[in-house]
């Protein structure tokens, strides 16, 4: 009875023996520890034999939990199939076939386009699809839950502090930002201000309907209209839940790729990986729509939607940010958005020519 040498351990402390394993033609398992007389005889349907992957060493599972860890793949798979007889099952000649391709860098090139492959579709059309079922699915409550909990966690982290905006100021943004939510349908929606320090001049949604909007930002404006039109925009994000789609989009991406590498910290680097320069696209398309929802609301209300092209093209310029790349932001450039605000006052004052 031929045999492969192997490692055994009992599964009961960390003490490793050296062993052999046997596969007999009728179908036992048979383990043979050194320097112990009695041998381990289990049924072959009870041992639990993993897949092949390349020449990499194989644990087998014994039914008492014991571990034999086998490097002779060759000797393993030869002993059984004298023991199985007659044709392989289907998942058997499956497991060969993969590893074949494995063993040859011809199949492990076709292996690894293949994973690119299913990596950029579930990133292109899966995580869009993926986050909508997810938001769809996600009560109001549970959103705003998770909106507290980031902004708990900014103030802990000093990214904020209170605002030293005078409280009249304050009233007479809250007061616009108020107008603007009922004249939009998404009245359940919270202004809250800030001093930026780490912050700068900003302006942000969280989940579940609060917006943030830092004094920078205030002082930065040149005119109130700047400021609503600002405001629109981040209200545009809670109309579109566009926050919690993205939140959910990347989730998903970090399980795939955990799924594909088997490692979660390898998959984290989806998010710093091409990958994630892919899910920016979609990132600068909700920018995009949120723009759309501001020029609406400023058309509305009367009011030029250049004053969000203006602020945004002085927002860039004071950050420093004029010179990245587009393909690398998660906003499209000012440029091209003021372009936009521009190309909606003409079509704007093109519609009110026609009206008249």
């Amino acid at each position: 009875m031929s045999a492969a040498r192997c490692r055994f351990y009992d599964g009961k402390t960390s003490e490793r023996r050296d062993a052999s394993i046997a596969i007999t033609t009728d179908g036992s398992v048979v383990v043979a520890v050194d320097g112990i007389e009695s041998r381990r005889v289990h049924s072959l349907s009870e041992v639990r034999i993993p897949s092949r992957i390349a020449d990499t060493p194989r644990h087998v599972l014994l039914p008492d939990g014991a571990v034999c860890e086998v490097r002779d793949n060759r000797a393993l798979d030869a002993m059984r199939a004298r023991a199985e007889k007659g044709p392989a099952p289907a998942g058997r000649r499956f497991e060969r076939l993969l590893h074949q391709l494995d063993s040859s860098w011809r199949g492990a090139a076709a292996a690894l386009a293949v994973t690119a492959a299913i990596l950029y579709s579930f990133t292109r059309w899966g995580a869009p699809l993926v986050a909508g079922v997810v938001v769809a699915a996600t009560p109001p409550q549970v959103e705003a839950v998770i909106g507290k909990n980031l902004l708990t966690l900014m103030n802990q982290l000093d990214f904020v502090e209170p605002s030293r905006l005078e409280s009249n100021r304050r009233n007479e943004l809250l007061a616009a930002f108020t107008e603007m939510t009922e004249d939009a349908g998404v009245a359940d929606t919270d202004l809250l201000f800030y001093s930026g320090r780490r912050l700068g001049a900003n302006a942000f949604a969280l989940p579940g309907g609060t917006v943030i909007i830092t004094d920078e930002l205030v002082r930065l404006a040149e005119h109130d209209e700047e400021i609503v039109a600002v405001l629109a925009h981040e209200v545009g994000h809670v109309a579109g839940r566009h926050v919690m789609r993205r939140l959910a989009q990347t989730s998903s991406m970090l399980v795939v790729w955990t799924a594909f590498t088997g490692d979660v910290s390898v998959a984290a680097l989806s998010i710093l990986g091409p990958d994630q320069l892919l899910a920016m696209s979609y990132s600068r398309d909700f920018e995009r729509a949120a723009d759309r929802f501001a020029f609406d609301y400023l058309d509305r209300a009367g009011i030029s939607p250049k004053r969000l092209g203006d602020i945004l093209e002085r927002l860039e310029r004071s950050s420093g940010t004029a010179s990245m790349p587009v393909w690398s932001s998660s906003h499209p450039g000012a440029e091209e958005r003021a372009r936009n605000a521009a190309e909606a006052e003409a079509g704007t004052r093109a519609a009110s020519g026609d009206r008249q």
